[in-house]
């Protein structure tokens, strides 16, 4: 498993580096210039001023050589400055993704908290009251857009009676309803796939013969249905969670929280090229280690599979 692991870990450079080509190159694609009036927001700046402006930061240069310097300066840890704000890349993002990585892991653990139970129960209860109340809350979850669910919550809890702030997230009380709406959509999903895991696993012939031992049935569920069953969903799990640490760019601008989802939409309005790379190759990498984090508990799930090979 380490070299497994290790060889795992060096395929993240070459996958890092046709990231980086990627959204270099697609990035530079789009009209216009960083420092015109659409990114800036506000009047248009002087043609010397661009001119200037676009020299000091060398986008005037032709893009594969702007990608070549790029290059070198991220092999010694240096992603640039904002164009919008002129502050380092890594400030900004060291800043503000821990708010993101704390928002997501709080949905995470509220959609895993909630979302296993039920799926377990409704495919131990099928068919029942339990199982039809469970596939309701699935459905509606994974159909109606966070957003919507966002602004209804806020107009009852926050405008009508006045029970949770909804901007800003200073105070344990405006996490909830960001955390809460956030993790619906995760929830909703991983309750469907945890049923269906379920259900599929009662019926393996692994299960009839050790109900014909004799064991009994909370033994049976626990020690050969439910570990076999989690498989399926650690496979959801895992990019899953690096989408939610990440940052939600709706749900965060939504609720005003100052993270990395928010930030990762302005530098797009704006052109902001090496923001926009910062928080690429961020999220490439935590989805990389994310899949490889899977892969490695695939191994401790079931003994059959070989990481090795």
């Amino acid at each position: 498993m380490l070299k497994y692991t290790i060889r795992r870990l060096l395929l993240l450079i070459p996958t890092m580096f046709f990231v980086a080509v990627i959204v270099f190159f697609l990035a530079h694609a789009a009209p216009g210039s960083p420092f015109d009036a659409k990114s800036v927001g506000d009047k248009q700046l002087p043609t010397a001023t661009i001119e200037r402006l676009e020299n000091l930061y060398g986008v005037n240069k032709p893009v594969p050589e702007q990608f070549m310097l790029y290059l070198g300066n991220v092999a010694r840890f240096d992603f640039g400055n904002s164009f919008r704000s002129g502050r380092a890349v890594s400030e900004i993002i060291g800043e503000e993704f821990p708010v993101s990585a704390q928002l997501g892991v709080q949905a995470l653990l509220l959609a895993l908290a909630l979302s296993l139970p039920l799926g377990m129960v409704s495919a131990l209860r099928q068919n029942t009251a339990v199982d039809y109340g469970s596939l309701f809350f699935a459905t509606v979850g994974t159909t109606i857009p966070s957003f919507v669910i966002a602004i209804f919550a806020i107009y009852f809890f926050g405008v009508t009676f006045h029970l949770l702030p909804f901007v800003g997230w200073s105070t344990p009380l405006h996490w909830v309803l960001p955390t809460v709406i956030l993790s619906l959509g995760p929830m909703a999903f991983l309750t469907r796939i945890t049923r269906a895991s379920m259900l599929e696993a009662i019926r393996q012939d692994y299960v009839r013969t050790a109900r014909a031992k004799g064991l009994r049935e909370q033994v049976v569920i626990v020690a050969h249905v439910m570990k076999n069953a989690l498989i399926p969903i650690a496979t959801i799990v895992g990019p899953a969670t690096a989408g939610l640490i990440t940052g939600s760019i709706i749900i965060e601008g939504i609720f005003s929280v100052p993270g990395m989802g928010r930030e990762f939409l302005r530098s797009i309005l704006g052109r902001d090229y090496p923001l926009i790379m910062g928080v690429f190759l961020l999220y490439a990498f935590l989805i990389s280690i994310a899949n490889l984090s899977v892969d490695l508990v695939y191994g401790l799930l079931d003994p059959r599979i070989k990481v090795s090979k």
